[in-house]
């Protein structure tokens, strides 16, 4: 074991995905001081993460590149990167701001952007990658500790949680690592030998279906699609709409889960009264997104999760216009049917894959060519993450499940807490582990606010003087 001693104004980053590599471009462009940071990160490539590792082209970013700058003041900057590097990746539409781009060239500019902050580092900043998993972690007021896969130790003034999402661990029925169960709907060789299928079955409604049969349509499947959810939700497509009225502005915030339904489904009623697109809807909620969950206590954070999570996530999180054009010309040729019904098992059968499913009319089971799990890397809840580093995390006290049961509990500003409630002056989160701090923190503009803030508020306690300024 080798304990490497940063210097003092260190960071260590474990994660380098979006938002690690976001927080680490920030703090580089903002210091006044030299910073030598540190992120640990097993991908080759920092700024991908599992969101940007596709390199589907038929996957997008479920938004307008107008909306994805990583420069909150410029706009603008994702459209004209776009414009000078789109054309030699094999794609340039001709209104770039309004589309979506692939999410693998999304993951090269936040790849080239982290590569121009350290380039232009100011002050002998630098920044180094450390290609391992986190193992452990350890704090002191003044000292954190990250021990790696491969040995070596860490030692830094700050440290940052950008851990992102989990995936539930693999199933443990008799169908795990059969050729026609594609247990990640973005693994191309698994999609691959569905091909030729003539049905199958979909888990799950939202975005990552949207992801899966654009791959298949692409791959030349020319069979039928089941797609299943709990609630019988469908993604739709996003429309360019301007966002509703800010109805939400003019009284108090709704403190309910019923209250906040009962305001939403008027204005709603309003919309649809006056001709309007209700897609203008969410667009004025998201705004206050914060304020509503932060106001909120437990109990209603939980009633929201369990009785419209559902319905916010379709609302909320539409698919690329181009994708939704896909899945609408699947839908037109009669090749895809949505409902509600619940897995309840799969088996093998000498035809194919048997699903055993609670539909609204009882058990059905329906034999399948093939199954692909669309349900994503939705596992928020830390206690049930398997992963070492989570783990040893939790057991160390070093931090503890947040009391909604999404992600670890935190300060509104992300400082995270301890077993023993104490706040961490030292150790912070960014992104998916403050889930239920902050609810609405697994988007690229939420993010992209956290980063920012988390920047100042380190280099705050690097450079005293900025606070007198």
């Amino acid at each position: 074991m080798r304990i490497d001693h940063r210097p003092h104004h260190s960071i260590i980053i474990v994660g380098g995905g979006f938002a690690g590599a976001l927080t680490a471009l920030n703090l580089l462009d903002r210091t006044a001081v030299p910073l030598a940071i540190t992120i640990i990160e097993r991908r080759e490539e920092l700024g991908r993460g599992v969101a940007y590792s596709t390199t589907d082209p038929a996957h997008l970013v479920n938004g307008p590149a107008n909306n994805f700058s990583l420069y909150v003041d410029d706009p603008g900057h994702l459209s004209r990167w776009l414009s000078e590097k789109a054309a030699a990746n094999g794609r340039q539409p001709p209104d770039i701001g309004s589309s979506s781009p692939p999410r693998y060239l999304y993951g090269t500019y936040v790849r080239d952007e982290l590569k121009r902050a350290v380039g232009e580092a100011r002050f002998g900043s630098s920044l180094r990658h450390i290609r391992a998993s986190a193992s452990t972690l350890s704090s002191t007021p003044h000292r954190i500790q990250v021990s790696t896969s491969d040995g070596l130790v860490v030692e830094a003034d700050e440290a940052v949680l950008a851990l992102g999402v989990f995936a539930p661990d693999p199933p443990t029925h008799e169908v795990a690592g059969h050729p026609r169960f594609a247990v990640n709907p973005w693994d191309a060789a698994a999609l691959d030998r569905l091909k030729d299928c003539e049905e199958i079955l979909l888990i799950g409604a939202s975005l990552s279906m949207v992801d899966a049969v654009a791959s298949m349509e692409t791959k030349g499947f020319h069979g039928h699609y089941r797609v299943i959810s709990r609630r019988g939700q469908f993604v739709e497509g996003r429309r360019e709409v301007a966002a509703a009225r800010d109805f939400l502005a003019d009284k108090p915030l709704p403190s309910t889960t019923r209250s906040l339904l009962s305001l939403v489904k008027t204005e709603r009623r309003a919309i649809a009264a006056s001709g309007g697109d209700w897609q203008g809807l969410p667009l004025a909620i998201r705004p206050h997104i914060l304020s509503l969950w932060q106001k909120a206590d437990d109990l209603e954070r939980l009633r929201f999760a369990r009785h419209l999570r559902a319905f916010w996530d379709v609302t909320a999180h539409r698919s690329a216009p181009e994708s939704n054009l896909i899945v609408e010309r699947v839908l037109s040729q009669g090749r895809l049917s949505h409902g509600v019904a619940r897995l309840i098992d799969l088996a093998i059968d000498k035809k194919g894959i048997t699903a055993k499913l609670k539909t609204r009319t009882g058990i059905e089971r329906q034999v399948f060519d093939g199954v692909i799990d669309c349900r994503g890397h939705q596992l928020h809840d830390w206690r049930r993450i398997s992963d070492p580093f989570i783990r040893q995390l939790l057991a160390s006290g070093e931090v503890r499940p947040h009391s909604t049961g999404f992600g670890i509990d935190a300060t509104p500003e992300g400082d995270l807490i301890d077993e023993e409630g104490r706040i961490h002056r030292n150790l912070s989160a960014i992104g998916h582990p403050l889930r239920g701090v902050a609810w609405e923190s697994s988007s690229i503009t939420e993010q992209r606010a956290q980063a920012i803030a988390l920047a100042d508020r380190i280099l705050l306690k690097f450079t005293p003087a900025r606070a007198a300024s």
